[in-house]
């Protein structure tokens, strides 16, 4: 994942750690390949909600906390079926007076995201 000042994203440390694992997993069952098409998909997404946080297929998850929005995968595909997992994120204003997203978590759909965002 890269993350320049075009991108203006940020991971926490537990959406590192979900990437990390939803990879790994990603390699081990579907192969290198796919996992490449995978990372490639999930920066897409996290690029996405940094350019337009408000973006088409974005959900407000106030529920969750202030800011907070979701977007699934298969949005940053272009395609339903393409990802079993979602972006959560929010963004915040830096000292400096810029705007940077926040990825909290990266979650599969069947997660219950109240128990995973704290």
């Amino acid at each position: 994942m890269t993350r320049d000042t075009a991108r203006a994203y940020r991971l926490t440390l537990a959406a590192a750690g979900d990437i990390r694992t939803i990879l790994r997993t990603t390699r081990t069952h579907f192969g290198t390949h796919q996992r490449r098409v995978y990372a490639e998909l999930i920066d897409r997404a996290a690029t996405l909600a940094a350019t337009a946080p408000d973006l088409v297929g974005s959900r407000d998850r106030g529920e969750l906390g202030a800011g907070v929005r979701s977007f699934h995968l298969d949005n940053a595909a272009g395609r339903r079926g393409a990802s079993a997992h979602i972006l959560y994120f929010r963004q915040i204003l830096t000292r400096d007076g810029s705007r940077v997203t926040i990825i909290l978590r990266v979650l599969h759909h069947s997660m219950e995201p109240a128990l995973h965002l704290g």
